[in-house]
């Protein structure tokens, strides 16, 4: 999706230091999800010029399990965002930077 945005930089965020364990090494290459891993960091490096995976607690992002929680509700196949950002995403961000500067 950074890609079809116009994005070649992308940063993602990671509640789960075993997902950004399996991002940022080898170790996870013959687990049941080593394909996943390979073809997220085979598409990084084919279509990004910078990908990063850091670590937030889980305190911090609540705005993407409140994104997952939408993405789970769509018909398969459905496209929920194109070319720009629906306003009830932007209102789940706001409502995220708001949080953090309390």
């Amino acid at each position: 999706m950074a890609v079809n945005l116009g994005n070649s930089l992308l940063i993602m965020e990671t509640d789960t230091q075993e997902v950004l364990s399996a991002l940022k090494t080898e170790a996870f290459t013959d687990s049941a999800f080593g394909y996943l891993v390979e073809e997220i960091k085979s598409l990084s490096n084919l279509n990004l010029s910078s990908c990063e995976c850091v670590f937030v607690s889980r305190v911090c992002n609540v705005a993407a399990h409140e994104l997952a929680a939408l993405g789970y509700v769509c018909t398969d196949g459905e496209e929920i965002i194109s070319n720009s950002l629906p306003g009830s995403v932007a209102v789940i961000v706001a409502n995220d930077l708001l949080a953090r500067d309390k």
